[in-house]
């Protein structure tokens, strides 16, 4: 029997005085250390005693009590929970999941109460010419946030709870503000990342980084050669910058990725490109899906087919499945599905989080896949333009408020657009009907890309393609 199925039934506990009572309990602050009880009973449960007793209550025990059941439940190892909960931006997450159980119940997929992510393009400056950028970066804009405003942002961001902070653009190491505010958001406990081109990771630059704590350094290489990867970015020299700086991050010890968007121009380069990552030591490396939006309005013709998408991720998962020295993550929301129809003979199977991280889990964890719910834009994370546009995704502009007219908490909350993103019964066409709708969802950003409709099914995905071909 699967518990975690059975969302009705836990509504109905969570809708009870009592429980709701317990959660509310669970995240009032103690007077004396000034951290949560949900955050004590956390640390407790990984052997960190606190000083404080104070907020050490029955609420604590009945914590550690749930953590385990749901442990055992999902044939979890301690280990892997403890490590878990011993990262301070995991048990920031868990305490927004609490918040979300209190304001929206429990969903599938899970609809979250403050952003896991926010990308913030911080600049629409770029010094290349990329084919595909999504958007069409080149000069700055007037009415860019300035520093004074980008300081505001990230403390609305901060006291909201969003975990993670993403920094983009445009080429976000231009702007002379950028490890001001970066730092900032450091001091304000949120997780802070770098997507870059590479070109500006000088050695001096590098170590700013490392000395702001940032923790995760996203470089984009489209081509395992300067010739594959020059055509792409525009400018010549961009390949061998970018793995310079690529170089420089992993001999400064930074958590570093390539991130390539995969195109019918580089697709067979990816093996190569993933070997590289392997090669100069990265850590990370993300698939992007092509959604044709900016720059990249000039190149449906470069997508990749449905068939072709399928192949990839099946690529990719093998090679995880493999062990793969890299840690492989994607943006494509139907490596979820994929890897629940792969799944082989043993204990254990490789999941896509949220369509960005892949772990490896128990099979009785899968069922975790109908609340992570593929596709997040408007539901786990969001993104903000460099003049303070709040969109549900970089790959989706379109505008639900400003954040110097409203503050982000509002419209996270109340945005009518978000909210019908968070509910896949708005869906069309095959997505509409997929068997794995909650675990998927499609690509929104695509649906929106090619049929000018956020809802519509995502042309990429070969049970689009077979549903379509089935129907005509």
């Amino acid at each position: 029997m699967n518990l975690l199925s059975y969302n009705n039934f836990w509504n109905a506990i969570i809708g009870l005085p009592t429980t709701k009572k317990m959660l509310e309990v669970s995240l009032k602050r103690c007077s004396s250390c000034n951290k949560t009880i949900l955050e004590i009973a956390l640390n407790d449960y990984v052997g960190k005693s606190e000083k404080c007793n104070s907020c050490r209550s029955f609420y604590s025990k009945i914590i550690r009590f749930w953590i385990e059941f749901l442990r055992l439940s999902l044939s979890i190892k301690r280990e892997k929970v403890e490590r878990l909960l011993e990262d301070p931006y995991a048990k920031r997450a868990i305490i927004t999941i609490v918040k979300s159980f209190l304001h929206f119940g429990i969903r599938k997929p899970i609809s979250i109460y403050a952003p896991f992510l926010v990308v913030w393009d911080f600049t629409h400056k770029c010094n290349l010419n990329c084919q595909h950028c999504y958007s069409n970066s080149g000069k700055a804009l007037e009415e860019e946030l300035n520093t004074k405003e980008a300081i505001e942002v990230v403390n609305q961001l901060a006291d909201f709870g969003v975990t993670a902070l993403a920094f983009s653009g445009g080429e976000p190491l231009i702007r002379s503000d950028f490890f001001e505010v970066a730092q900032h958001a450091v001091k304000r406990g949120l997780y802070v990342s770098v997507a870059t081109n590479g070109t500006l990771l000088t050695k001096e630059n590098v170590r700013k980084l490392k000395k702001a704590r940032i923790n995760y350094v996203e470089i984009s290489i489209d081509g395992a050669s300067a010739q594959s990867h020059d055509s792409f970015r525009g400018v010549s020299g961009a390949f061998d910058n970018a793995i310079k700086g690529l170089r420089n991050c992993v001999q400064e010890d930074l958590c570093a990725c390539i991130a390539t968007t995969a195109t019918k121009k580089n697709l067979k380069e990816i093996p190569a490109i993933i070997d590289l990552a392997e090669q100069i030591g990265a850590e990370r490396f993300t698939y992007f899906n092509f959604v044709p939006t900016g720059r990249g309005k000039e190149l449906y013709d470069q997508d990749i087919s449905p068939e072709e998408r399928e192949e990839l991720m099946s690529y990719l998962l093998k090679r995880i499945s493999n062990g793969c020295n890299v840690t492989i993550l994607t943006t494509a929301p139907q490596l979820a599905r994929l890897a629940i129809q792969c799944q082989g003979e043993g204990k254990e199977m490789a999941m896509s989080m949220a369509h960005m991280q892949t772990i490896k889990v128990s099979k009785k964890a899968v069922s975790l896949a109908d609340f992570i719910g593929g596709c997040g834009a408007g539901r786990l994370y969001c993104s903000l333009s460099p003049i303070g546009d709040v969109h549900p995704c970089v790959f989706l502009p379109i505008n639900v408020g400003n954040i110097k007219e409203k503050k982000f908490q509002e419209i996270w909350l109340n945005s009518k657009f978000f909210t019908s993103l968070r509910d896949r019964s708005k869906l069309k066409g095959p997505c509409s009907v997929c068997d794995f709708r909650d675990i998927c969802g499609g690509c929104r950003a695509r649906a929106n890309a090619y049929h000018g409709d956020s809802f519509a099914s995502d042309p990429g995905c070969i049970l689009t393609k077979k549903k379509v071909m089935y129907n005509s």
